[in-house]
């Protein structure tokens, strides 16, 4: 056998290992990248659900029900700091951040009637909306921005509750 031959099979083989660990290294990047993007969109889906049942409960809490149960938001807030940028973190901590100040009002009996609510809803709605169009640009690159995070209908006028329901029914 001439030694070119040798010297083109050790080359070939060389380069044929040099691909696959280059294809290895490529593959476990793309994996850790993915799962990484994975772990983010769940970050982010935990902090949009759990601000959603946070404010439900500090609504039910103005109301005079029992006081919201923070377990679930605090592992929300400890998932997105260990998993997200610096300014989906902030945004999330502004979340938290209105959270506290609306507790502080309802306990304080700064928040007792239906527009101090809505006041205290819109702030916390304002919060979530910064969060999830930065949540959208994170993960999507999207540059449009969402308006509106909930499907809820303009409020009717208050009515006076001395006013009998009309049920629909025939007069």
């Amino acid at each position: 056998m001439q030694l070119s031959t040798i010297l083109l099979a050790v080359i070939g083989m060389l380069a044929s290992l040099a691909g696959v660990m280059l294809g290895g290294v490529l593959t476990r990047r793309a994996q850790a990248q993915q799962w990484s993007r994975d772990r983010l969109a769940h970050a982010c889906l935990l902090i949009m659900n759990e601000s959603s049942r946070i404010q439900i409960a500090l609504h039910r809490y103005q109301r005079g029900k029992d006081r919201p149960d923070w377990i679930s938001w605090n592992e929300a807030l400890a998932t997105i700091s260990l998993t997200a940028p610096s300014g989906l973190v902030h945004a999330a901590l502004a979340i938290d951040e209105t959270f506290w100040h609306t507790t502080d009002e309802i306990e304080a009996g700064q928040a007792s009637s239906a527009q101090d609510w809505d006041r205290i809803r819109a702030s916390i709605e304002a919060a979530r909306l910064a969060f999830a169009n930065l949540a959208r640009r994170e993960l999507a690159g999207r540059s449009d921005v969402v308006t509106k995070l909930a499907a809820r209908p303009r409020p009717l006028a208050r009515r006076d509750p001395a006013t009998p329901h009309d049920s629909g029914g025939a007069k």
